[in-house]
This record gives structure tokens, sequence and C-alpha cells, in this order.
């Protein structure tokens, strides 16, 4: 029985002696990214008493079973597996991608290939000195963004803003050239321009465009006013790119800082603008008149007036005291529908005037017969009285005249 065990062993041996290997792996894309490390995998089955060699697309010899042949000190063989023949290439280039086989020296010889892939970061080709440009207004300008990669970048355009704050605006259409016809002023500024292709990181270049114009000269107050031995100051804002020579005149003749007289000063107020500033000290008779404010550079120039006269200050007339006697007059007139006027005569010298009121004459006399021997005033009324009070004169008349009948009556003569 023992015999028979020794022969069945013996026999499968040797059958495992006489079969020839195979890859237990498929063909292959191993695709890495620059820079890294590549594995490429070879995995053999009954290799028995042959050998594993690695070569490249041009058939050089790399690698010999698990001994490295060139001199390329990033290549090697690595076996985590009995069955594992796995060629290892660190630090990968774009060089490095191709076709490597992994063979068998059988007959014939066994091969499987495996396809080394590499992916490149996108690059920005070019210097620093191509991220200024420089255009006249009006004219064209092309900005440039070449790039590299694998698989080729995409580039995308963008217009920074000028404000803090806000994001940037996409223009233009994909593509490494970016092309702006007609250009104004207003299309200076940074660009930028970002290459991606999925492999990380994205580039991103900045292109600055300045864009050259005559200068444009504004002044917010076309006449100014100030008194005399006061101070004032005139302004003007100046755009321009590039910035020229900005002054002040008066009476055709540039105004410089001269006995404390005159003070120029410059603000700068953003991109291409500045502000000139002339104060002028204790003005007399001599500083009133046309200011101009010009600006020039080698686009152009520009001038801009403003008048200072003179500011009068009104002043106030005196206060005078008078007095004045008024006199007052009462309208007496009859109204119609109404009579409350005193007795007595009223004299009216014109059509519209008021009355003119005279009073009756009032007669007093004493008699010893009054009632409670009191002396009381006896008023005689005219003959024209009416109304109830020419009623109660006339009763007392009678009775006046009465009583000195019976008195004379009384003592006779």
């Amino acid at each position: 029985m023992w015999i028979v065990v020794v022969a069945v062993v013996a026999y499968v041996k040797v059958s495992l002696a006489t079969q020839d290997p195979t890859f237990e792996t498929p063909v292959v894309n191993v695709t890495v990214v620059e820079g890294a490390t590549a594995v490429l995998p070879c995995k053999v089955s009954h290799l028995g008493r042959h050998k594993v060699a690695w070569t490249d697309q041009w058939s050089t010899l790399l690698a010999f079973m698990d001994t490295r042949i060139i001199d390329d000190e990033r290549i090697s063989v690595d076996r985590p597996y009995g069955n594992d023949w796995n060629l290892h290439i660190s630090g990968v280039k774009l060089d490095d991608q191709g076709i490597y086989n992994c063979q068998i020296n059988t007959k014939p010889v066994k091969i499987q290939t495996v396809v080394l892939n590499i992916l490149v970061p996108p690059r920005i080709l070019g210097t620093q000195s191509d991220t200024e440009v420089v255009v006249n207004e009006g004219l064209s300008v092309s900005l440039s963004c070449n790039v590299s990669g694998i698989p080729r970048p995409t580039v995308m355009w963008y217009k920074k803003p000028t404000q803090p704050g806000q994001s940037k605006d996409r223009i233009g259409f994909s593509g490494e050239v970016l092309l702006i016809h007609n250009v104004t002023r207003h299309c200076g500024g940074k660009y930028e321009c970002v290459a991606d292709n999925g492999v990380p990181p994205a580039v991103k270049r900045q292109i600055n465009v300045g864009v050259k114009f005559p200068p444009e000269i504004h002044i917010h107050n076309k006449r100014i006013g100030q008194v005399r031995g006061k101070d004032t100051i005139l302004e003007c804002v100046v755009t321009a790119h590039p910035q020229g020579v900005s002054v002040w005149k008066f009476e055709n003749k540039q105004l410089r800082k001269a006995l404390q007289k005159y003070r120029v000063e410059v603000f700068e107020e953003g991109s291409h603008t500045i502000t000139l500033s002339l104060r002028i000290s204790k003005l007399d008779e001599h500083d009133y008149g046309e200011y101009t404010c010009v600006a020039s550079n080698s686009m152009g120039s520009d001038s801009k007036r403003t008048i200072l006269y003179e500011h009068i200050i009104p002043t106030k007339p005196p206060t005078t005291t008078t007095t004045t006697t008024r006199s007052t007059t009462t309208s007496l007139r009859p109204t119609k529908g109404k009579t409350d006027l005193m007795p007595g005569v009223y004299d009216y010298p014109s059509e519209n005037g008021p009355p003119e009121y005279i009073p009756r004459p009032t007669l007093k006399k004493v008699h010893p017969l009054l009632p409670g021997g009191k002396n009381e005033p006896i008023v005689v009324g005219s003959a024209g009285s009416t109304g109830p009070e020419s009623g109660a004169r006339k009763n007392s008349v009678f009775i006046i005249v009465f009583l000195m009948c019976i008195f004379s009556l009384l003592n006779p003569l």
C-alpha cells in the first residue's frame, strides 16, 4: 500500500513539473498620476523551472526574476505572494508611459502586457513677464495662457473684481487665448486664467491689463464764492493712465507754493484717479477770477475751469425807535337797522367819512321846589328830538312850567 501512495505522489510531482505555467491576471491598464508609484501586476501559476522577466515597449530588459537589470533605481520587483512578480516604478514620469511585458521563458515565450498611463496635472507655460500687458484705448488686445497636462486641460477666463468682497466674473469662452476688441479704460484690471484637467491641483495665473487713455477732468463746483480775508480750496478730479502732469493755473500762470499764498496737494482716489487740491490763503481783490485745472499725458490733455468770486455778506440796516401819535376816530355813522347814536348834532364832512359828534349844551338850574331840595340838571332838548328820550324831556319841561305857574299864583306881586 505504501508503495502505491509513493507512486501517486511522484506522479503528481512529475505532472506539476511538466505542466506549462500560466498568467492568472488578464491584460490590464494601470493609470497613475505623475510622481506617484506605479505597480504593474504579474501573477504566474505553475512556474516550475521557468523564469520570469520584465521588458519595456522597446524590448529593454528591466528585471530578471526578482533582480533589477536596468540601471534605474526607481525600478524593482515586488513579491507579496509566491506567485506575484509585480514591477514597481516609483516617481513615475511622463516618459515612463507605455507598454510593459511580463514574460515567461516557455517555448514559445508567454507574454502578459500591461499598459501604463501617466496623468499629468495642468501646468501654465511661460514666464512671469507675460503677466503684464499694456494697450492703448480703442485697440484690441490678446491674452494668452498656454497650458500643458494629460489629459488636455480646459482653460477658463475670469475678471477679478475691483472692490473687496465681490466675486470674480466669468468672461469669454474657454480656450488658451482671450481676445478683447475695442478696448476701453473699463477693460483694464486683473484677468485670471484657470487650467483644470481633473488631475489636482488646478492652476491659475493673473494677467494685469493696463489701458492707456488721455486725461479726463471733473470739477464739482463751476463757481465758488468766498469773502475777503478767508481761505478757500479749489479741487479737480483727474482720471488718466498713465498719470502725467496736473497743475492749477490762474491768468495763464501755473500756481506754485509761494510765500504761503498757494498750497497744491495731490490725493490718490483709486485706480488711475487723483484729486488735485489748491488752497488759497487770505483772499484779496486780486485773487478773484477764473482758475483752470490742466492735466496732460502721452495720450493727450484736458482742462476745466472754475470761477472764484467775492461773496459779500449782506449787512442789516440800523435799528431806530420812533414815536408815532395816532388819533383814533370812532365812526358813529348810523348803520342799517340800528340806531344807537348819542343825542346831539352829527356832522358828516364827506360822503364816506365818519361823522363828527357835537354834543348839546347841558342847562343846569336850581329850583327849590324840586324833590329833596337837590340841584338836578335840566337838559333842554331840541325841537327835532324824537324817540323815548325826547318824550321824557318834554314831560319834564311841562312839569316845570306848571310848577312855575302855581308858584306865581301863590306869590302875587
